[in-house]
C-alpha cells in the first residue's frame, strides 16, 4: 500500500505576523497605538547617559545616528588605553574632553589606582585620538551584538535613503525606537575574551564620562567566577575548575581579576550596573551578574517571552528582574516546552502533561549591522558615503536572550531618568526604584516580576 506523505504546512501560514515593537508594549513605555505612555521626548532637560560595555556598534545606522557618543565613544579592543572609535583624525586633539577625571573608585585598589592615573595621563595629555597610531576595530564584522543592544535601549525613529536596483532614490521610513530614544549611548568596545585590564579601563572610563547607567549585556571571562558552580566538584584530586583552566594564571592578573569584582561593585554604588543573568540556566547566573546583592547596584536580568513565561534558558534564581526576550524548545526531564507551529513538528513521543503551552515563536526585533555585517545579511554594501541602502531587512534582525531583556531594563531606567521619575541615580537607589515600579507576573513563575511603565501588564502572544 503507497502511503502520500503529507506536504508540511509553509512556516508563513502557521507563525503569526506581530509587532515589531511588541516589547515595548510589554513594557508599558508605548501604548497599543504606538504613542509614548505619559513621557514625552520634549520633558528631557539633560539626557541620560548610558555607558554600554560590549562590542563596537555600527553607529551609521539610521536609527542609531543621533543616539551613538561619536566623541566619547572608545574603543579597547584595538589599544591597550584605547582608540576613540569614530575619530575621523587619528590626530585629532582629545584633551578637551570634559571628563570627570577625580573619581574615586579606585582609591582602594592599587593597581586599578595606578592603572587609572596612566589612564588620565593618556586623555588628558596624548595628543593623538588613536593610541599610539592604532585605529579602532569597529569594522561591522565585530558590531553585530552590540549594535543590537544599543538599538533597544536608544534608538530613535529615522527615514533612510532606499536605492532601487534602477538608480532610483526614495525616502524609506524608519519608525523603531529604543525604551528611551532621548538617551546619549557612549559605546565601549571590547573583544569577547579580554584582559582584566581592558575591563578595568572600560570600568573606570564609565566613570571618566559620568554614566548615568552602565550595561553589561554579556558574560566577563574571570577564570575563577565564571563558573562557580564547579568549586566543590573534584576530578580524583584535582579541583575540576584547575583541570579545565588553560594556563595557571600569572599573580598579577589574578590580583587584576580580583580587583575586577571589587570595582564593579563599587561603580554599581554610585551608578547602576545592569547585567545579563545567562542564557544556560545557569543556577547563580553569568559573571558579574553574580555578583548583585540587595547591598549593591548590580542589577541581573532574565528573560521572558510574549506570552509572560520565564524564558526556557533563563533561571528563575538568578535574574532580580525580567524583561521580554524570545525563547527556545527544550525537551529533557525538567521540562519539554516545544515549537508546535513549526512544519515539521511532530507530536509523536511528546509525554501528555507537557508544556508547549508555554512556548512563543516572537522573538525581540533589533538594530542590526546595515548591508553584509550583523545578524541579518543582505548581498548588498553599504552604499556610503550617503548611506543608501538597497533593501530594507538588513537594518533590523530577530534578538533575544537576556541580552535583549538587559538592554530592555536599562533602557526603561534610563527613561525614567530622562522623564525625572527616578531622581536619587546611585546604583542602590536605581535598583530599588525599579523593584517598585515593576508587576509579579501572574504565570507559575510566582517570583517573577517585570518592569512596568503604567503599573499594568499584557503580553501579545498570551
Amino acid at each position: 500500500m503507497n502511503v502520500e506523505t503529507p506536504t508540511p504546512i509553509p512556516a508563513s501560514e502557521t507563525y503569526p505576523s506581530y509587532d515589531a515593537l511588541w516589547h515595548l508594549k510589554t513594557l508599558g513605555v508605548i501604548s497599543d497605538a504606538g504613542r509614548p505612555n505619559d513621557w514625552s521626548a520634549d520633558a528631557v532637560t539633560r539626557p541620560t547617559r548610558v555607558a554600554i560595555i560590549d562590542t563596537s556598534v555600527a553607529a551609521e545606522h539610521p536609527n542609531l545616528l543621533s543616539a551613538v557618543d561619536r566623541t566619547l565613544s572608545l574603543d579597547l579592543f584595538s589599544a591597550r588605553l584605547g582608540s576613540f572609535s569614530f575619530a575621523e583624525d587619528g590626530n585629532a586633539a582629545i584633551g578637551d574632553l570634559q571628563l570627570n577625571w577625580s573619581t574615586p573608585v579606585a582609591n582602594s585598589l592599587p593597581l586599578t589606582r595606578e592603572l587609572l592615573k596612566e589612564f588620565v595621563d593618556r586623555l588628558s595629555k596624548e595628543s593623538t585620538a588613536h593610541y599610539r597610531g592604532i585605529k579602532p576595530c569597529v569594522s561591522p564584522t565585530f558590531s553585530a551584538h552590540g549594535t543590537c543592544v544599543a538599538g533597544l535601549v536608544g534608538a530613535r525613529p529615522a527615514v533612510a535613503q532606499q536605492l532601487g536596483i534602477d538608480g532610483h532614490v526614495w525616502d524609506l521610513p524608519l519608525p523603531y525606537m529604543g525604551v528611551d530614544p532621548t538617551c546619549e549611548i557612549v559605546q565601549i568596545s571590547t573583544n569577547f575574551d579580554p584582559h582584566p585590564e581592558s575591563l578595568l579601563l572600560a570600568f573606570l572610563y564609565t566613570q571618566l564620562v559620568g554614566a548615568d547607567l552602565i550595561l553589561l549585556p554579556r558574560s566577563i571571562p574571570d577564570p575563577s567566577r565564571i563558573v562557580p558552580e564547579l568549586n566543590d566538584q573534584q576530578i580524583g584530586n584535582e579541583d575540576l575548575q584547575t583541570a579545565t583552566q588553560r594556563v595557571a594564571l600569572r599573580p598579577e592578573d589574578k590580583e587584576m581579576w580580583t580587583e575586577l569584582a571589587q570595582l564593579i561593585v563599587e561603580v554599581s554604588m554610585h551608578c547602576p550596573v545592569i547585567c545579563a543573568a545567562g542564557n544556560a540556566n545557569e543556577e547563580n547566573g553569568i559573571y558579574p551578574a553574580n555578583l548583585a546583592t540587595e547591598h549593591n547596584g548590580i542589577i541581573s536580568v532574565g528573560a521572558l517571552n510574549a506570552k509572560g513565561y520565564r524564558s526556557s534558558y533563563s533561571s528563575l534564581a538568578s535574574a532580580m528582574v525580567f524583561a521580554p526576550g524570545n525563547d527556545a524548545e527544550i525537551f529533557d526531564r525538567n521540562e519539554v516546552r516545544l515549537d508546535e507551529m513549526r512544519a515539521d513538528y511532530d507530536g509523536v513521543g511528546v509525554p501528555d502533561g507537557n508544556s508547549n503551552y508555554k512556548y512563543s515563536s516572537y522573538d525581540v526585533i533589533a538594530t542590526d549591522v546595515p548591508g553584509r555585517g550583523g545578524y541579518s545579511t543582505s548581498p548588498f554594501d553599504r552604499e556610503y558615503p550617503d548611506r543608501r541602502m538597497r533593501e530594507f531587512g538588513s537594518y533590523f534582525c530577530r534578538f533575544g536572550g537576556t541580552s535583549a531583556a538587559s538592554a530592555l531594563v536599562c533602557g526603561f531606567l534610563s527613561l525614567g531618568m530622562s522623564m525625572g521619575r527616578l531622581k536619587d541615580r546611585d546604583g542602590p537607589a536605581a535598583k530599588s526604584w525599579l523593584l517598585s515600579n515593576s508587576q509579579v507576573i501572574g504565570t507559575d513563575d510566582s517570583k517573577l516580576r517585570m518592569p512596568s511603565w503604567t503599573g499594568k501588564v499584557s503580553f501579545p502572544d498570551s
